[in-house]
This record gives C-alpha cells, structure tokens and sequence, in this order.
C-alpha cells in the first residue's frame, strides 16, 4: 500500500515536479489505483500547467501506470502552454517506453535538474 508521504510534490522554477519515493519502486496495479487521484489533481491544478515526473526511484512500472501518465499528459497538453517531462527513468522503463514508442511523445530526461531547466525553458 502507498499513501501521500511515497510521493513528494514541490515546485522548481515554475515546474511542479511529482517525486515517486523509494516505498514506491515496483508501480504495481494498486500503488498506482491509489495514487492516481492525487496525480490527476496535480496536473489539473498545476499553475503553470508544467508537471514533471520524477521516477528515479521507481525500477518497475506496467500499463496501469502508463495510462496514468497518457491522462496526466492529455490533461497539460489541453493547455496552451502545457508541458511535461518525465526523468530518472531506468533501464527497464526507459525500455518499456522505447517499445510503446512513448518515448517520441513524452519528453524524457536523465535527470531532475535538466528537465526542470529545459521544460522551464519551454
């Protein structure tokens, strides 16, 4: 079971970057039933509409969290200047998106401080 402190929510030059915690490493169907409410409501409430995800921690993740992520990305690309980014991802995941070829549609970086810079860029 997850609850709210396995992920940490903050704000970096006008990016809200949605942090998974260690507790949160295998993204099974329940972690990710019981987090998505929270996930939707930070995209929907993100000011500006810019939303990182942070998934250094997590090693394993399947097509629940995926659609997920699809939601959350159909929520900021509605905005005019919706952005998003994913960054940290491992070998498996980055693997997993290169195959559903997500990877052309999501932007994706090695690392927080990049992804923040860049999509803060625009």
């Amino acid at each position: 079971m997850t609850d709210d402190t396995s992920i940490q929510i903050t704000v970096e030059n006008d990016i809200t970057v949605v942090t998974f915690g260690p507790a949160l490493k295998h993204l099974d169907d329940t972690a990710v039933i019981e987090c998505q409410d929270l996930l939707l409501a930070t995209a929907q409430d993100a000011s500006p509409p810019h939303v990182l995800f942070d998934l250094t921690h997590v090693h394993l993740f399947g097509s629940t969290f995926i659609e997920v992520i699809f939601r959350v990305w159909h929520r900021l690309n509605a905005e005019p200047d919706g952005r998003f980014g994913i960054c940290g991802l491992s070998d498996y995941c980055l693997e997993v998106l290169k195959i559903t070829h997500l990877d052309q549609l999501w932007k994706i970086y090695p690392s927080s401080s990049e992804a923040v810079a860049q999509l803060a860029e625009g």
